[in-house]
């Protein structure tokens, strides 16, 4: 605007000059001024201040010159000040409506949260495995907390919280709080998040399996636990004579011999094997053989099955504890009527007493429950002649390819391995013929008086 047309934004003499400019304030300016200015126009007005806040307002802005000398120079100087004073009063104000508006909009990391656990529900998830993950990083992270505000620096603080844990358990932790995030971008709860594409810590994994051996499975499920047995038929007793203790004491009745045979000649896994449900066996009581078929395992969502036949001992084992009308958990605690959470104690006392029978603790993963899957996979690859045979056992384990149950669980041994391989020769050919001579692949190599020797084929049984 040329200085001619321009506003007199300049008062004061020469020398004193100040700029006064008028300042047109955008609606709902967020500058300081603005309240006490707004509201005497609304006492002026007498309008609603409501009103008064959703229009613009001018008012004058008094600065002294930086030119307390020329007029001229100070006009320019007012008018500058006016444009760029407005200038930052409107992008202020754009930036607090955008913020506002965005908290309006924001999810919470608590929201979050909750739909993954309505997938787990819905999907017949584990949720109780998982529980206290979800429910720790949920207490970490915070759930008042913007999810657009969970970034790299909130993911290692979470692994930080958790440095001193086991790695497998760091990495449970990571892979839980992608999950969560994950889980709300599939569900358009959010459009993003900035964990996208983080690696999850990794871990070194002894994925070599180590069943039992013959003599230690005999020394298990033979004299140790029989002498389990009895302990723990001596300690009800006890418990039951001993009217002092009595509220302070509980009897056992973990049929661990049970979860054993299970354990064993269904391949299952300790939870499945815990909440094994009489509706998901069929026995045959003329022919003592059964089935199995799991309603719900690991891998169920995928389309995987678990089912396979029962072998006869575990079948007279069900048969001889079958109710009239059986039904819900084959091995219920009779306290609760559910299905037994912990077995931890009593396996540990099994372990302890087929330790001192064999002369030698059982560690690592010989000291897992889990280890009855691995051996009676192994025992029952052992027995099989056919490719059919391996599928039937993957079929059993509801794994999801030949490829994983034979890394997690098959190992045969060596007595084994040469029964197999004797007798392994290629069909109809005789490798090493008597009468076969050696070809000389270069004549120019040997005796140039040397007759050409004619290659002969091998003599073959059977059609041609």
């Amino acid at each position: 605007m040329p200085y001619n047309d321009a506003p007199d934004f300049v008062s004061g003499r020469k020398g004193r000059f100040e700029l006064a400019p008028q300042i047109e304030h955008p609606p709902f300016c967020v500058c300081k001024r603005c309240p006490l200015y707004r509201q005497r126009e609304a006492e002026k007005t007498g309008d609603p201040i409501e009103n008064i806040w959703a229009r613009s307002i001018t008012y004058r802005f008094r600065k002294v010159s930086p030119h307390p000398s020329d007029r001229k120079a100070s006009a320019l100087a007012a008018l500058r000040l006016k444009t760029d004073e407005e200038k930052r009063l409107r992008e202020a104000t754009a930036k607090a409506d955008a913020e506002r508006r965005a908290r309006q909009l924001a999810v919470s990391f608590g929201a979050a949260v909750d739909a993954y656990r309505d997938y787990q529900i819905r999907e017949g998830k584990e949720i109780e495995r998982s529980r206290s993950l979800i429910e720790n990083i949920e207490a970490f992270i915070g759930r008042g907390r913007d999810v657009d505000a969970v970034d790299y620096t909130a993911y290692q603080a979470v692994l930080g919280e958790v440095e001193n844990l086991h790695p497998e358990t760091r990495r449970h932790y990571a892979s839980m709080l992608l999950a969560i995030l994950n889980n709300a971008k599939a569900v358009r709860l959010i459009a993003s998040h900035q964990l996208e594409g983080v690696r999850v810590p990794q871990v070194l994994r002894d994925d070599e399996p180590e069943p039992w051996t013959r003599h230690e499975l005999e020394v298990l499920m033979g004299p140790a636990l029989r002498r389990y047995e009895k302990e723990q038929r001596e300690w009800n007793a006890k418990i039951a004579t001993e009217k002092k203790n009595r509220g302070k004491r509980s009897p056992s009745f973990i049929p661990l011999r049970g979860l054993c045979l299970v354990g064993y000649y269904t391949l299952m896994r300790p939870d499945n094997n815990r909440s094994l449900d009489w509706e998901e066996i069929t026995l045959d009581a003329a022919t003592m053989r059964g089935t199995f078929k799991l309603d719900q395992h690991k891998n169920v969502n995928k389309g995987i099955k678990a089912r396979g036949p029962i072998a006869r001992e575990l079948v007279e084992y069900l048969l001889s504890i079958r109710p009239a009308n059986a039904s819900g958990p084959i091995h219920a605690n009779p306290e609760t009527g559910r299905p037994y959470v912990d077995i931890r104690k009593q396996w540990k006392r099994l372990l302890a007493i087929a330790g001192e029978m064999l002369g030698y603790e059982l560690t690592g993963k010989k000291a897992k429950f889990l280890n009855f899957r691995h051996t009676g996979a192994s025992h029952i690859a052992q027995r099989g002649r056919a490719a059919r045979h391996l599928l039937a056992v993957v079929k059993m384990m509801g794994d999801t390819s030949v490829a994983t149950v034979n890394r997690h669980y098959f190992n045969l041994e060596d007595d084994v391995m040469q029964e197999i391989i004797d007798g392994w020769a290629v069909a109809d050919v005789e490798v090493f013929a008597p009468d076969l001579e050696p070809v000389c692949a270069d004549p120019a190599a040997g005796d140039d008086d040397a007759p050409a020797v004619a290659v002969q084929s091998p003599p073959r049984r059977g059609r041609e």
